[in-house]
């Protein structure tokens, strides 16, 4: 069996750091060589470093929050609450929020920005230090956005008296009315006694809050009961086990991979316990391999009490997600458990994914024939979140050492590279091109091997493009159940009657009829034909024909596995 726990080598990433920042391009103090000291970047330092810090230094009073959005301008805003109170200004109306950029261009811009701002939040502590390499850069355009949104940090540090500024929000918020785009980040303060900051801010209750905001106003309409559940609710990880991941991507309108997550823990996917045990030995995941092909045919009686326990807890962890879910009980027995490898999030917590049928794993979001999950019934319970979002906050909790070690080296890789291709252009003599050519490859080597160590940590990524390829087998729930209803026929230690086998098998019949006769994605979503999935048939009800035909249609009682569980 093969996990991605493995694959998150913080070690190598720190190692390349370590050697990108032995070049010192930017350092001041470094001993470089005469060529690449005499480099036009380093002449132009102390001009560019002198307009940084006059920016920097400029006295807090000057700075004045905004208390409107203006068309197509980008804005810092910041939450910081302590139980029900928040951080606002004097007006009572407004967070504290500074724009950054009057007119920022394209979306892609705000794209952009907005994920290199995610690698930022990661290190607050080297804002400072950050800021004062890329001034060295002059003429940069592709800094123009991001030098803005570090002074902007910098200012919201010092009016708020926090470096620590909180978790970004995983999306920016946008003003529909004026185009306005804000990036929110929020934090809980556990001690607000020992808080100093500037006379223009104070605590107010959320509920005055909310009382003298219009929701319709977008800087009011920041501050949500939803956002701060999502801050509150990525710190959580799983409980310690082997758990049971339910993933489905979407794709957006505007080319943006989202993945759905349940609100109350967003660094993970909606999932169900399967054990305690975090480790599935080679026994138990070989018995399931052998599951993805001839399900109709898997018949094996011999199976030892440990594979066939695991098997046992698998399908109650199914049937439990599929309830959660609404899913119908002909999509559900289409569904596949991921075959390649159980994912090891870390050193106690494993998931095995179960997938949508092909293509729902990946759909259009205006594609309302494949939401079959229901979503209109779990608004409130679940999200769509960015993958790259849900990614950074996943490895934030699971692997946080791997994603502080990785953002880090990007963000000095990029300066260090800028530098090198910037004093590369600029080079005039021979001695200058011989020595700044060695260095861009080197720096590009070391992205490159940055690159492919990110890509072997998106795990869900691999899936999902995995599970969509033409040669993919996948397990389908549908051979699961079929292979334990038979361990049980052919197990007399069992005490369940003959009626209860035919009553699972003519279940399964008249499923595969079911599935037939109704459109492939079948949404049935109406209250009468959905049961809980702790639902038992009777006695009663397994020798009465058109009572088992009445249990068909339900979402999870299409086996009764209770029966024999």
């Amino acid at each position: 069996m093969t996990s991605k726990g493995s694959r998150y080598d913080t070690e190598q990433i720190e190692e390349i750091y370590r050697e990108v920042k032995s070049y010192q391009l930017l350092d001041d103090s470094s001993s470089s060589s005469s060529e690449l000291s005499s480099s036009p970047i380093l002449h132009t330092a102390k001009n560019s470093l002198r307009r940084g810090l006059l920016a920097l230094f400029s006295a807090p009073s000057t700075i004045k929050f905004a208390k409107s959005a203006k068309r197509d301008s980008l804005y810092l805003a910041c939450v910081l609450y302590n139980k029900d109170r928040v951080m606002v200004t004097e007006e009572d109306r407004y967070l504290p929020l500074l724009e950054v950029e009057n007119s920022y261009g394209t979306n892609a811009t705000i794209t952009t920005a907005f994920s290199w701002l995610m690698k930022v939040n990661c290190h607050w502590s080297e804002i400072n230090k950050l800021k004062h390499d890329m001034e060295k850069l002059n003429n940069v355009t592709s800094y123009s956005v991001k030098l803005l949104l570090l002074t902007a940090l910098q200012q919201l540090q010092s009016l708020t008296g926090v470096q620590d500024l909180g978790m970004l929000h995983y999306q920016p918020i946008r003003d529909e009315n004026t185009g306005a785009v804000v990036f929110v980040f929020v934090r809980q303060i556990l001690d607000s006694k020992h808080f100093s900051f500037q006379q223009n801010l104070k605590w107010t209750a959320l509920a005055k809050f909310h009382k003298n905001t219009p929701r319709s106003d977008c800087l009011g309409s920041i501050l949500s009961t939803e956002l701060i559940m999502y801050r509150e609710g990525s710190h959580q990880p799983v409980s310690p086990g082997l758990h049971l991941g339910y993933l489905q991507a979407e794709l957006c309108n505007n080319r943006v991979l989202s993945v759905m997550v349940p609100s109350q823990n967003p660094n993970s996917l909606p999932s169900v316990k399967i054990r305690d045990n975090a480790n599935v030995t080679k026994d138990e995941w070989k018995s399931l391999l052998e599951l993805s092909s001839h399900c109709q045919q898997c018949t094996d009686n011999q199976s030892s009490k440990s594979k066939s326990l695991f098997k046992k807890q698998l399908v109650r962890a199914t049937r439990k997600l599929m309830d959660y879910l609404n899913i119908p009980a002909d999509v559900a027995l289409r569904h596949e458990i991921y075959s390649c490898e159980v994912l090891e999030f870390s050193p106690r917590v494993s998931f095995i994914i179960l997938l949508p049928p092909s293509p729902a794993i990946c759909h259009q979001r205006s594609d309302a024939k494949l939401t079959y999950t229901a979503d209109t019934q779990l608004n409130q319970e679940t999200l769509r979140v960015p993958v790259k979002s849900f990614e950074v906050s996943h490895l934030h909790t699971y692997q946080p050492s791997f994603i502080s070690s990785y953002t880090k080296a990007m963000l000095a890789l990029d300066v260090e590279m800028t530098a090198a291709l910037q004093a590369q252009r600029e080079a005039f003599s021979r001695t200058e091109i011989e020595t700044t050519k060695p260095l861009v490859e080197d720096l590009k080597a070391h992205n490159l091997t940055l690159e492919n160590i990110w890509k072997e940590a998106r795990w869900l990524t691999d899936v999902v493009r995995t599970a969509r390829e033409k040669n993919y087998t996948g397990i389908l729930v549908k051979a699961l159940y079929q292979n334990l209803l038979n361990e049980h026929k052919g197990d007399t230690s069992q005490h369940y009657s003959t009626k209860e086998a035919s009553c699972c098998q003519h279940q399964l019949t008249k499923s595969d009829q079911h599935k037939s006769n109704t459109n492939n994605c079948g949404t049935t979503n109406n209250a009468d034909t959905m049961t809980s999935c702790n639902t038992s048939i009777s006695n009663e009800e397994l020798s009465d024909p058109e009572a088992s035909d009445r249990v068909i249609p339900c979402a999870l009682n299409y086996l009764d596995m209770g029966a024999f569980i």
